[in-house]
Order: C-alpha cells, then sequence, then structure tokens
C-alpha cells in the first residue's frame, strides 16, 4: 500500500514548500489556471520513478532544484526526492530516500544521492507488495516477456487533463501504443487473475519441463541402444522358462531381465536326464557311445594317413621300373665294349661327346633296379597295415550300432528319460541363444529410477500446467472483471450516465467500457458528450480501485484526477454570454455529483483509498468539499512561489 502524504518542491536556494495530503480520504486542491496543479501528476510521476521528467517548462521546471514526496507505507513513512534534470535534460539519477516510522520533511541541505532511478523504482515496488510477475508472450508472438513493475501499477492512479475527457483512451498514457500492450499484459496480474505465486510456478514449470526433457532424452538414448533388446530378452525369458532355466516374473525390469539371463549364462545348466532320475545303464553307454565316437575318429585319420602313404609308395614304384625299362637299352652293349662306342657300329666315340658312358648307364641300371625291387617289397606290408585298421574301424563302428541300439531301447523303455534328453537339448539350445545375446548387448545403466521420476515430473507439470494455463488464467480474469464490472454499473448509475441503465463492462482487449445494450455493444469512444468521457474515466477507476483494495492487490492506493470538471461549464461561472443560471446550476449539479461519488466511494473503502484532485471549482456549499480542501492556489498562492529563483 501507498498513499501520497505530501508533495515537496525544494528551490535552487535550500527553501522548501509542501503541500499536505491525508492518507484515506478525499484531498482537493481547487486553483486558478497557471498555479501548477497539473504539474502535480508529473511530479509524483517523476518520484515515481519514471526515465523522464514530464513537467510542463516554466516555474516549476525551472526554479525547482527537487522534487519530494512523503509516503504512506504499510511499513511507516517513506521520503523520496528526486533531483531535476540539469540544463536540457530529460532525467536525474539522483535519488534521496529515507524511510521511518514518521519521517520528517528534510531541509535541502539534507538531500544528497542515496541511490538511483531502480534502486528507487525497486523499494517502491516492495513497499507496494509488487511480485515478480513476468507475462509470457503466446507463442508466435514476437515481442519480448514483460516484467510487471511499479510504472505498470501507477498507470491506473493518475489521469490527466488531457486523459480524463479522452474518448478512445481510458488509461494513463494508454495512447501509446507500446503502454497499452503493457497495460493489458499486466492487467490479469493487478486484478488477482494470476497469484502472487505465478511467477514461481511459471518457474518451477519451466523446471520441470527441463527436467522431463533431460530424462527423456537419457531414456531414449537407452531405448536407442538396446534397439530392439527389450523385446529379444522377454522372447529369450520366456524361452528359458519354458525350459525350467528361470521362474522371473512378466513385471520384471529391463536391468533384472538382464542380470537374470547373465545368471543363466554363468551357472552351469542343471542335467534333465539326473532330474529325470536317469538309470545307470542309460548313462554308462552313453559314456562308452563317446569313447567309442573318438575312437572312431582316431581310427578314420590313421586310416587317411596310411592310405595316403600307399598311393606315394606306388607312384613312385611305377616310375622307377618305367625308368628301369628304358635303362635295359644298354644291354646292347658288350660288357667289353668301350665307354663311348656307337650302338650301331661300335666304333669308339669322340670324349667330346659328353654322353654317358656305357658304364654309368649299367649303374643306373642296377641302382634303380635295387630300390624299385625294395618298393615292391614294402607295399604288400602297407596295404597289410591299411586292412588292419580298416578291420578294427568296422569293428569300432559295429559297437556304435550297438551301442545305438542299446540306447534306444533304454529310451524306450523310459518315456521319462526320453522327455529329459529333450529338455536338455533345448535348454542347451536356449544356453547358446542367451550367451549371443548377452554377449552383444552393452553395459546399460539402471533407469528404473529416471521412469519413476519421470511420472512424478508428469503429475507435477499437469498440475502446474492447469494452475498457469491461459485457461485458467482467463476464468480468474473473468471473475475478476465480472467483480469489476458490479461496480462498475452501480457507480455509472449513481452519477446517471448515458447507457448507465444497459450492463456495463471493461473491455481488457480494448482497455476501453463498453454498454451491452439490447441492440448492440456500444464503446465508450462511441459514446457522445464529454460530460460522459469524463464520468466513465471516473467510474472505471473507482471500480477498480474498490477491486484493488479490497483483494490488497499490488497497486499504489491512490488516485490522481486532474480537472474532472473540464467538461462543464467552470462552477464558478456566471450567467451571461449566452450561459444561463438553468444551465450552469445543471452543471454544478453534474460536477457535485461526480465528487460526492468519489466522496462514497472513498468513504466506503474505510483508508485503504486516497484520491487527490486539482480543479478550478470551490464548492463553499459542500462541506464535504470544504473538509478535503487542502490549499487553494490562488491570489498568489503556487505550487512554487514567484520569489523563488530559476536554476542555474
Amino acid at each position: 500500500m501507498i498513499q501520497i502524504r505530501a508533495i515537496v518542491t525544494y528551490s535552487h536556494d535550500g527553501r522548501h514548500r509542501f503541500v499536505p495530503f491525508e492518507p484515506g480520504r478525499v484531498n482537493i486542491i481547487s486553483g486558478d489556471s497557471r498555479t501548477g496543479k497539473s504539474a502535480i501528476l508529473g511530479i509524483i510521476e517523476y518520484c515515481f520513478g519514471a526515465p523522464e521528467i514530464d513537467v510542463p517548462e516554466g516555474k516549476v521546471r525551472r526554479n525547482v532544484a527537487w522534487f519530494g514526496l512523503l509516503l504512506q507505507t504499510h511499513r511507516g513513512q517513506a521520503f523520496v526526492a528526486r533531483q531535476l534534470p540539469k540544463g536540457d535534460g530529460k532525467s536525474n539519477e539522483v535519488v534521496y530516500i529515507q524511510t521511518d516510522t514518521e519521517v520528517a520533511i528534510p531541509p535541502a541541505s539534507a538531500l544528497r544521492q542515496t541511490t538511483n532511478r531502480e534502486g528507487l523504482r525497486s523499494l517502491l515496488a516492495s513497499w507496494v507488495g509488487l511480485s515478480d510477475y513476468l507475462h509470457e508472450p503466446p507463442a508466435g508472438h514476437t515481442r519480448a516477456p514483460l516484467a510487471a513493475t511499479i510504472s505498470h501499477a501507477l498507470t491506473f492512479c493518475l489521469q490527466s487533463q488531457n486523459e480524463i475527457a479522452q474518448r478512445r483512451h481510458l488509461f494513463h498514457g494508454a495512447s501509446d501504443r507500446f503502454v497499452a500492450q503493457a497495460i493489458k499484459d499486466t492487467l490479469p496480474y493487478f486484478l488477482g487473475a494470476v497469484t502472487d505465486d505465478y511467477v514461481a510456478q511459471q518457474q518451477e514449470l519451466k523446471r520441470v519441463r527441463t527436467e522431463i526433457r533431460q530424462i527423456e532424452r537419457r531414456l531414449a538414448e537407452a531405448a536407442s541402444i538396446r534397439g530392439d533388446g527389450i523385446g529379444r530378452s522377454d522372447t529369450l525369458l520366456a524361452e528359458a522358462k519354458a525350459v525350467g532355466l528361470t521362474t522371473l516374473g512378466d513385471g520384471a525390469t529391463w536391468q533384472e531381465k538382464i542380470d537374470t539371463l547373465r545368471a543363466i549364462q554363468s551357472k552351469p545348466v542343471p542335467s534333465a536326464a539326473e532330474e529325470a532320475g536317469e538309470d545307470a545303464e542309460f548313462k554308462r553307454l552313453s559314456i562308452v557311445r563317446s569313447e567309442l565316437v573318438l575312437e572312431q575318429r582316431a581310427l578314420q585319420s590313421t586310416l587317411e594317413r596310411a592310405r595316403g602313404f600307399e598311393g606315394s609308395s606306388k607312384g613312385y614304384s611305377a616310375e622307377a621300373r618305367e625308368h628301369a625299362a628304358r635303362l635295359n637299352a644298354v644291354t646292347v652293349f658288350e660288357h667289353d665294349t668301350p665307354g663311348h662306342s656307337c650302338p650301331l657300329c661300335l666304333q669308339n666315340l669322340p670324349e667330346v661327346s659328353q654322353v654317358p658312358s656305357i658304364g654309368d648307364l649299367r649303374a643306373a641300371q642296377d641302382y634303380i633296379g635295387e630300390r624299385s625291387g625294395a618298393m615292391d617289397s614294402a607295399t604288400p606290408r602297407i596295404a597289410t597295415a591299411i586292412q588292419e585298421v580298416e578291420s578294427r574301424l568296422a569293428d569300432v563302428r559295429r559297437r556304435l550300432e550297438d551301442n545305438r541300439a542299446l540306447l534306444t531301447a533304454v529310451k524306450r523303455t523310459n518315456e521319462r528319460l526320453q522327455l529329459a534328453t529333450d529338455t536338455e537339448a533345448r535348454r542347451a539350445m536356449v544356453l547358446g541363444r542367451i550367451s549371443l545375446y548377452v554377449e552383444n548387448i552393452p553395459q546399460m545403466p539402471d533407469v528404473s529410477e529416471q521412469q519413476e521420476r519421470l511420472a512424478v515430473l508428469r503429475k507435477q507439470e499437469t498440475t502446474l500446467d492447469e494452475a498457469v494455463s491461459a485457461d485458467t488464467i482467463q476464468a480468474k480474469m473473468e471473475s475478476c472483471l465480472s467483480n469489476v464490472n458490479r461496480h462498475l454499473s452501480d457507480y455509472a448509475q449513481r452519477i446517471d450516465l448515458e447507457y448507465s441503465d444497459a450492463p456495463l463492462r471493461l473491455d481488457p482487449r480494448n482497455l476501453t467500457i463498453v454498454a451491452d445494450t439490447p441492440e448492440r455493444p456500444v464503446p465508450m469512444r462511441e459514446i457522445g458528450s464529454g460530460e460522459n468521457h469524463v464520468g466513465y474515466h471516473i467510474v472505471a477507476h473507482l471500480a477498480l480501485h474498490t477491486w484493488f483494495a479490497n483483494r490488497d492487490r499490488p497497486v499504489p492506493a491512490f488516485l490522481l484526477l486532474d480537472q474532472l470538471s473540464q467538461a462543464h461549464f467552470s462552477p464558478d461561472t456566471v450567467p451571461g454570454e449566452g450561459r444561463t443560471q438553468e444551465k450552469i446550476d445543471a452543471d454544478r449539479k453534474a460536477v457535485k455529483r461526480l465528487f460526492s461519488l468519489i466522496f462514497d466511494v472513498v468513504a466506503s473503502l474505510d483508508g485503504k483509498f486516497q484520491v487527490i484532485i486539482t480543479d478550478h471549482p470551490d464548492f463553499s456549499d459542500d462541506v464535504r468539499f470544504q473538509k478535503a480542501l487542502r490549499e487553494r492556489w490562488r491570489d498568489g498562492l503556487k505550487l512554487v512561489p514567484d520569489d523563488w529563483p530559476p536554476g542555474p
């Protein structure tokens, strides 16, 4: 809550003047033109941290060094003063702030910079109870998110003389489309359609959604790594359960399934035959069969090697015999024939012919004959050895056949044993498939905790999304406006505004008043007469502040109305120049109805709301008006005394 206890101006030579106000009441300054009444709005706005000063050029601007406000807050009193811009400047960051239970107006010599404009705005926001509201534009809009500030709250507290009779714009500064958009964006917050923890819920929703995306990404990565591993592991577990290798339930997690498959792989496979009660004969016959199979493999290997050796020996003997036959040609020579003789004429051949001598040929014939004879004598022994191995192999095969017949007979006599052997074969096959699968899957982290966390976060997201959803806010907004509109219609009827007999409503989209007549909706801009425009501005702001005060919303609890009687003849006007006494009386009554409504509303709010009015009339016959009159700025009394020197 912020209300104004005094407006203070400081001269350049150290003097100061203050205009007192009473919190929770109507405060009127009645005065002539050019006395500084309209400058009060600019002073308040400047001392509330406006980026630029909006005080008309003149003595108020040039003969004043500091503007100050004595404020009443929930915590006590606060005095804020801001130095005027130097030269042709538009702003000044020198701000003085003093707070206490009660604060006396400090002298000019005490003023110094204790903070800057942003510091001032932050303090004002905390005093008025402004929370961290951030409006997020709807998806697809390009404007940036907007944080509610003290400037946005002040929009509902000021009505300059140029605004109070506007038919197109209802709020202070709304002629600027950016300001108008800011009012639309922050109105749900100031009305209470969004809770004070809205921003906290928005931030929590963002955090929850961020965590959800992170968990979903990790789960997706795990799923992509596993590929179709889940379905494959389920299939293998089903097969393992079918052959009695596990009893894992269907609701097991991924990690439990993998652990079970690894356990099956690492443990020895139980013998189905043993489980089935296999007899000793079947076991003995199985062992004998294994031994016979090994012996058969060894004999087959020996036989293959012997046959290969026999083939090589026979080839060598044939080749030797062929060479020996060719060498038999040397027998055409007599034993006394010289070493190199012609086989036809037996004459000696010259030594240079270099052919083997007859003696050499005879020696070769003898050598090959001896070796050939040896091979011929060895070949029968190899054949004998092969026959022996073949006999042994045939014996082993016969015994294997006998063993197979015995095993078959034993199996036939024991159906349980037959079933056991089949199960064991199936187990071996399933085990092999499980081993292949387990060896090829990567090491996966346990994601069960993340899945549980994801479920919790999704519930939180649903709850928070409903709390901050546009539909929820819109429903609350309509509820708030319904209450505001109730006050709006009531106040309009009290001052007999045109269309007040029709339902009236505040249009938050167009920031105007609409009368829902039976024929069609009539917005304020289509309603004639400046009297109606002023009246609708006043009743709209009174209705809003009634709602703000009763709901303790973070809006300064005062309303400044400048020149609210401007739509009428001056109540002090005398008859003449076309103005009849009847017309003057009618205008006085209309203006007094406005004042009467304001008095009634302020009184009904029991100190929670303050109205400051700067205007010309001075109703001497109105007790409440005279009691609310703080100063009369006439006969030389002004906001800034004439003897204050201009600044350097």
